[in-house]
């Protein structure tokens, strides 16, 4: 059957604050009753924490499949250093869970994924959850910044080892200017930079109660060595947790075979990596609404 579904986008609405201004992002939903509830899953954009934008997102496909999405901005290296860019995912997350209703959103079925470095915000979202130091002050206290399942897309998941050393490519020179730029300094040269490369490690960080997690990363990734991926992955099913890599082998750092012709296309047929994304947050999450199911 085909899909009948609609739409209902909603732009620039503030989660919070940070740096003195409104930190924003977009909903995309099913034109739907708010109830039953239905899972949300949070798009966070990639450009070495020094760019991109929310808009574009690929979340099309997840709204078809009857999932209500968002996609947020954060705040970018050159305004703050780490940890101001988790500061303000969690922010969302909070924001999203405490104005659950607005949206039709359950509360309790919240995933999130993202790409580069938005997929290493959505796995240290996903491994600190509610971890005070992470927490940062833009976002509603007394909310959890909890995520019950995780897509990160080709995650940069250590910052305390040389990625030149653990990849069969060579060092990319974007390397050495967005981590220092994200850091506020080259790990290694000090102390605290180094302190701060490991409270953003996300598989430095993994502790407690840690969500389902899948991880995509291409195998010719000249950028993030998908070695990257590879020892999250067994860190965390060393930890206890549910996690898995799907490796993919013709994809370079922006992942062509996820994405295909998805972004801000809702009615666009997912590629088959896409399809295994749907079906992760779908098993994981729970069911939408049966209005979903004949897509």
């Amino acid at each position: 059957m085909g899909n009948t579904l609609t739409f209902i986008a909603e732009h620039d609405v503030p989660y919070g604050t940070g740096g003195g201004h409104d930190l924003l992002l977009d909903v995309l939903r099913p034109n739907v009753p708010l109830e039953p509830a239905r899972p949300l899953v949070i798009w966070v954009h990639g450009g070495g924490w020094q760019g991109g934008e929310r808009d574009p997102s690929p979340n099309g496909p997840l709204a078809s499949r009857g999932f209500v999405t968002a996609s947020i901005s954060y705040r970018f290296s050159q305004e703050a250093i780490f940890p101001a860019q988790i500061h303000d995912v969690k922010a969302a997350i909070s924001f999203l869970r405490a104005n659950a209703a607005r949206w039709g959103i359950d509360p309790d079925r919240i995933g999130i994924w993202g790409g580069s470095a938005g997929g290493h915000l959505s796995a240290l979202a996903a491994v600190t959850g509610d971890r005070p130091e992470l927490e940062g002050v833009g976002g509603n206290p007394g909310h959890s910044s909890r995520v019950q399942a995780a897509v990160p897309l080709s995650p940069p998941t250590d910052f305390l080892v040389d990625w030149g050393s653990t990849s069969e490519y060579p060092r990319h020179p974007e390397v050495d200017a967005v981590i220092p730029s994200l850091l506020g300094g080259e790990p290694g040269s000090s102390s605290e930079v180094d302190a701060r490369a490991r409270l953003a490690s996300p598989i430095h960080q993994i502790a407690g109660r840690i969500p389902p997690i899948l991880v995509m990363h291409g195998t010719q990734d000249d950028l993030v060595p998908i070695s990257q991926a590879r020892t999250f992955v067994e860190a965390l099913l060393d930890h206890g947790a549910e996690a898995s890599l799907l490796e993919l082998p013709h994809d370079d750092h922006g992942l062509a075979s996820v994405f295909g012709e998805t972004f801000d296309l809702p009615d666009a047929p997912p590629t088959p990596a896409m399809r295994e994304i749907i079906e992760f947050f779908e098993r994981t999450l729970g069911p939408v609404d049966g209005n979903a199911g004949a897509l």
